[in-house]
């Protein structure tokens, strides 16, 4: 039998970890740092990022969130939300992501 992995996922709105259902009544859930650091700690096999507001604003993804959450971490990052190109693609790797 295959190894089930834990991918917890940091839903991301001005800064913070937001709660919600559909994405709607969002509720603050903490700091994304100290919660990914949380995840790691508590086994996480890999960390997603997704930046909820990102298509809605018509922007890219906050790039000093992902460089924020992945210095902090040994686990594979995986980040979504605004990212509509290639370059964009390469400025979320290089920010950390995997």
């Amino acid at each position: 039998m295959e190894k089930i992995k834990i991918m917890p996922c940091l839903d991301m709105k001005n800064g913070r970890v937001v709660k919600g259902i559909h994405f709607v009544e969002i509720k603050d859930a903490g700091d994304p740092v100290e919660s990914a650091v949380l995840y790691q700690k508590e086994g996480a096999d890999e960390l997603a990022m997704l930046d909820i507001a990102a298509t809605l604003e018509n922007r890219k993804t906050r790039l000093e969130w992902v460089k924020n959450v992945s210095s902090v971490i040994q686990i594979p990052l995986t980040v979504g939300g605004g990212i509509a190109s290639l370059e964009d693609i390469e400025l979320v790797l290089e920010s950390g992501a995997n």
